[in-house]
């Protein structure tokens, strides 16, 4: 199946009979005549562990349970009213007849959602009906902690994550179905070599393929394990990993220049501190990147906070401290209590910065220098500068921090001017 396909309602619910059992999550709302789907997950893994849990409110429902007789959710793709967890649920009736098919690469996030391994996914559509019929304060008992509004309980209970209305609303249905025959476990780059590790119960017959400006290597593989690929003047930016069978693509991994500041991946594990360094000064200061000599203090650091927070609020960014506006390299101060000089950092980020962003920082060693790193990967929602008891908005402009317009704020930041770096734009294959 191709990226962005369309595939019918009775083949996906087909696809789902042909499984033993299945986890569902559903979220639901009560109607006159039962429970009305919201959003329902499936996961179509024999060796998913569901939490067997229930939150019961007035009004509204969510539950995890593995079912063992797929036909239960199949025939609700069906629209076929079913109980589950001993409720009666049934979908809104004018749910749409087909779904759409994509296929991720591992260790990537789309929607809310990270495996490691790749997977393909089924959506279909949320029809044109009320959200939900509760927007009241949901009020828990021993079994179901309290929320805000309906919003807040599935973030928490889908995503263990605070609602974020920037990230959109959820479809009506999500079927997931991993991929673990043959995919990218653990990549490591050092300045000279990339070593591999590939995990999967059927490795062998696979190739293992790096694709770059300078010409591809490629390796074919009998089993899982770790393989090396040489790289004598490092790896060049583009780079392409790419585990496939024939023309059949497993998984990949795409490497544009290294940067600080954007959404990491953790299954990829950079060993070349300085040139990672070096790449990211080369272009200067800019759209996402900020440079101090020193941990900064009164109007500086204003100005260094509300960066961050600009960061957060499009598609990221790095603060580099140690380093002189004409790019010059410095480093902290000799013999500077580096611990206390990271915490100072966090510190001033988490009482200024509302609310706190995606962040890490840690010391770079260039050269016997040592540079203090604040990446700060994009958030998918406005990041406020707190300014006394008043709350700032802020974007990004080049190499500028200016006052965020009053529509920006309204869209959340969104739209052209996150640039080429947004995540939608990160490569996929279907």
């Amino acid at each position: 199946m191709g990226q962005n396909e369309p595939v019918a309602m009775a083949d996906l619910a087909a696809l789902i009979e042909g499984h033993r059992s299945v986890v569902a999550r559903l979220a639901l709302v009560a109607a006159a005549d039962g429970w009305l789907l919201h959003h329902g997950e499936i996961t179509l893994d024999p060796d998913a562990v569901p939490q067997e849990r229930t939150w019961h409110y007035d009004g509204a429902a969510f539950l995890e349970c593995r079912i063992p007789a797929p036909h239960v959710v199949a025939l609700l793709l069906r629209a076929e009213p079913q109980t589950i967890a001993g409720l009666a649920v049934r979908v809104p009736e004018d749910q749409a007849t087909s779904a759409t098919h994509n296929r991720y690469e591992g260790n990537r996030d789309w929607n809310r959602v990270t495996t490691p391994w790749p997977r393909s996914e089924w959506t279909v559509p949320r029809p044109n009906f009320a959200d939900h019929n509760h927007t009241g304060v949901l009020v828990g008992n021993t079994d179901a902690p309290s929320f805000l509004n309906f919003d807040a309980a599935l973030s928490t209970f889908f995503y263990q994550a605070p609602h974020n209305s920037a990230a959109g609303r959820p479809d009506l249905w999500r079927v997931v179905q991993p991929h673990r025959e043959a995919w990218l476990r653990r990549t490591t780059i050092t300045p000279d070599t990339m070593a591999v590790l590939v995990e999967g119960h059927q490795v062998a017959g696979t190739v293992l393929e790096l694709s770059t400006p300078t010409g591809p290597q490629w390796q074919e593989l009998k089993d899982s394990g770790e393989f090396t690929f040489d790289l004598p003047n490092g790896l060049p930016p583009e780079s392409l990993l790419v585990l496939r069978r024939d023309k059949e693509l497993l998984d990949l991994r795409h490497f544009p220049a290294p940067s600080y500041g954007r959404a990491r991946d953790t299954s990829v594990v950079w060993e070349q501190p300085g040139a990672e360094l070096e790449v990211l000064l080369a272009a200067g200061e800019g759209q996402h990147l900020e440079c101090k000599q020193e941990i900064p203090e009164g109007e500086s650091r204003k100005k260094m906070l509300k960066t961050i927070a600009a960061f957060a609020g499009q598609d990221g960014g790095t603060v580099l401290i140690g380093v002189q506006d004409d790019l010059r390299i410095t480093g902290l101060p000799q013999g500077a209590n580096e611990d206390k000089a990271l915490l100072q950092v966090v510190n001033m980020i988490r009482d200024t910065v509302e609310p706190e962003p995606p962040y890490e920082v840690r010391i770079v060693d260039h050269e016997g220098k040592r540079v203090m790193a604040i990446e700060v990967s994009a958030g998918g929602q406005p990041y406020a500068y707190r300014n006394g008891t008043r709350l700032e908005f802020y974007v990004r402009r080049g190499p500028n921090t200016v006052p965020a317009r009053h529509y920006e704020v309204a869209a959340g930041f969104r739209g052209p001017q996150n640039g080429p770096g947004r995540r939608a734009d990160l490569p996929r294959f279907g």
